[in-house]
């Protein structure tokens, strides 16, 4: 038997969903690191900035409070204060004597600080950087005017490669602006100053991602194990072999994989049998066609070669017609069943009395041989009584039902009639030998002949298929209602009009 093999091109289940759900782990890790980048970014940017803006707010009140002590030693005269503007190769130098709020205030080392008043001079500047970086920081900004109109600025400016954060803060006296101040410090190199941070944040995200896939790999390779062992289960199978090894389902604690592990089995025994009623029907076939075939030419060449005369070849010739008609039977009775099982034939549906169906069956099955000394006891059927159905169907479901207790040995045969909620229920009770317990599921199964000899041996197995097939067609439903050693009840319900 050939069996379908992987293509080239095909991934074992454990390789391709641990691949995949590391390859879609790293890339929402390195997202997940690549928002955090940025977020750290953002953030370092703002602190500094808020920092800047509180030294830059702390210079401004200590200028003003330098100013205001300058101004109030009376050693020290108005005019004696006066500060000479920035030129553009040297930064404002103030002079003040003895001492100036340009003395007193100074930034921290890495600040560059610039005072300008309402004129646009540059009044200090202070810087810790090159003299070119502080000749352009020197410069009157673009924002002097909203500074000094009392809003404070916060920029990002770039002086050949040098990137400085910068605010700008109005000086207030007595709630009037008389200049502006500004501190710029150069912004921080966030990966350099955090190289341990990103670098701890970077060993974060592997150990989570190995871990992730240690995890995903375990649960794949638990999962996939089961799934192997019903691969290697459907591969022998598929060699014929339907008493393949699998754990058993109890022991899967697996919701969906004990479904399918019990779905699984249950398939195989089905398999199991189907096999075996094929082997079955095969010998069965075989055994009731040779069988007349083997009779027939016997009696026919005993006829023809004048071996038997007279009544005897009578007989004989009796005798072969009664066993082409059996055979003719067995043929017409599987052409039926396949046309049924395709749906090829269709019932002629008329509306008709029930009781007069029943009383031809019971004549016509009392001129048959073995049904001479079995008693049918009918029960009281209204006469009235009308269904819409195919008359010579339903007569074919009666005459397999009680061929089928005649087959079981039984001595009496009752037809009981129950009518419940527009539906008849006609139960078909005999007092032959039961049907096996272990038989039961397979009853209507063509083909199905049993071990409990409840069917004529010469029979192909398909009485009780083929009523249920006809049944359906009809509307009915047929069914096992209880069976016992001594007592078995078939019930056919059909709708009354």
């Amino acid at each position: 038997m050939s069996t379908n093999l992987p293509s080239d091109n095909s991934i074992p289940l454990l390789r391709f969903w641990t691949r995949r759900y590391a390859g879609v782990l790293i890339a929402i890790l390195i997202f997940l690191g690549i928002i955090a980048g940025v977020w750290i970014k953002v953030n370092e940017n703002r602190q500094s900035f808020q920092l800047l803006q509180a030294r830059a707010e702390q210079l401004s009140v200590s200028y003003i409070r330098s100013m205001e002590v300058l101004q109030s030693q009376p050693s020290t005269s108005q005019d004696e204060l006066h500060i000479t503007p920035a030129t553009p190769t040297t930064p404002a130098v103030p002079i003040v004597t003895p001492a100036t709020p340009a003395e007193l205030v100074r930034p921290v080392a890495q600040d560059s600080m610039q005072i300008f008043n309402e004129e646009d001079h540059n009044l200090i500047n202070f810087s810790s950087l090159d003299t070119s970086l502080s000749e352009t920081l020197a410069e009157t900004p673009s924002t002097l005017e909203s500074v000094l109109n009392g809003k404070s600025t916060k920029e990002k400016i770039k002086i050949k490669d040098i990137t400085l954060l910068r605010v700008g803060i109005p000086l207030n006296k007595e709630g009037e602006v008389i200049g502006a101040l500004y501190l710029s410090t150069p912004s921080p190199k966030i990966f350099l100053d955090n190289i341990e941070t990103y670098s701890f944040l970077v060993l974060i995200i592997l150990g989570i991602a190995f871990g992730g896939w240690l995890v995903i790999y375990h649960l794949s390779r638990k999962l996939t194990r089961p799934l192997h062992q019903l691969t290697e289960a459907a591969r022998q199978v598929s060699e014929g072999d339907y008493s393949p090894n699998l754990p058993s389902a109890t022991k899967v604690k697996e919701a969906e994989l004990q479904q399918l592990f019990s779905s699984f089995e249950v398939m195989t025994k089905r398999l199991k049998q189907l096999e075996q009623m094929r082997t079955d029907l095969l010998a069965g076939v075989s055994h009731e066609l040779r069988t007349p075939v083997t009779s027939i030419r016997g009696m026919i060449q005993a006829v023809q070669g004048g071996i038997v005369t007279g009544e005897t070849a009578d007989q004989f010739l009796v005798t072969t017609l009664e066993e082409a008609k059996r055979m003719q039977k067995m043929v017409e009775d599987l052409l039926d069943f396949a046309s049924l099982e395709s749906s090829a034939i269709h019932g002629e549906f008329v509306l008709l009395s029930l009781s007069e169906v029943v009383v031809e069956v019971i004549q016509q099955v009392h001129s048959i041989e073995g049904f001479k000394d079995i008693d049918i006891d009918i029960s009281p059927l209204i006469k009235p009584l009308k269904i819409v159905a195919d008359r010579g169907q339903i007569k074919q479901i009666l005459l397999n039902l009680l061929m089928n207790s005649a087959g079981a040995e039984a001595t009496k045969i009752t037809l009981r009639l129950n009518i419940e909620e527009k539906k008849l229920y006609l139960d078909i009770l005999d007092n032959g030998k039961g049907i096996a317990e272990q038989e039961i599921p397979y009853i209507f199964e063509r083909y199905y002949r049993g071990d409990s000899k409840r069917k004529k041996k010469q029979g192909l197995g398909l009485g009780l298929p083929l009523s249920r097939l006809l049944a359906e067609a009809n509307n009915c439903e047929l069914f096992l209602l209880s069976t016992s050693p001594h007592e078995t009840i078939f019930r056919l319900m059909l709708p009354i009009e």
